[in-house]
């Protein structure tokens, strides 16, 4: 398993890729709503035709709060979904209260191979083969460097 991180928020024609990428090579993604900050429900309704499920926790990828549980909205990955996280946001970091909800994270066959803890300022991969650590470098712009 190899672990790659962001160096630099993706944004532009970078952000409009990297959604692509995650989106096409993902089945289900997932973002966060948190009881104490507000948010546009609106945003949240624009997405609920593609819901799998939703659920409270305390814990999700690289977080684990010790205020009230989250909301985590699990959906669909497509080309619907995919148009509606490029048309909402300009960078990965735009996803954060009050104007979207938070922590953009992605899955495939239940693996989650990225995520983004939006309030820190990090996202990053776990990448477990070549296959997908070329993706990569389909997204130009894109500034990652390997964790050792």
């Amino acid at each position: 398993m190899e672990y790659w991180d962001l160096i630099e928020n993706p944004s532009g024609e970078t952000y409009q890729q990297l959604i692509k990428v995650l989106c096409d090579y993902s089945d289900k993604f997932y973002f966060v709503i948190r009881k104490e900050l507000n948010y546009d429900m609106n945003i949240i309704k624009q997405f609920e035709p593609f819901l799998i499920e939703k659920y409270n926790t305390k814990e999700w990828a690289n977080t684990i709060t010790k205020g009230p549980a989250a909301t985590v909205y699990v959906f669909e990955s497509n080309q619907d979904t995919c148009k509606l996280l490029q048309q909402l946001a300009n960078t990965l970091y735009d996803w954060i209260a009050p104007d979207l909800p938070e922590d953009l994270t992605f899955l495939k066959n239940n693996f989650v191979w990225f995520t983004c803890t939006t309030h820190e300022e990090f996202g990053g991969f776990l990448i477990r083969s070549n296959y997908y650590r070329q993706l990569l470098d389909q997204i130009a712009g894109l500034k990652v460097k390997q964790v050792e």
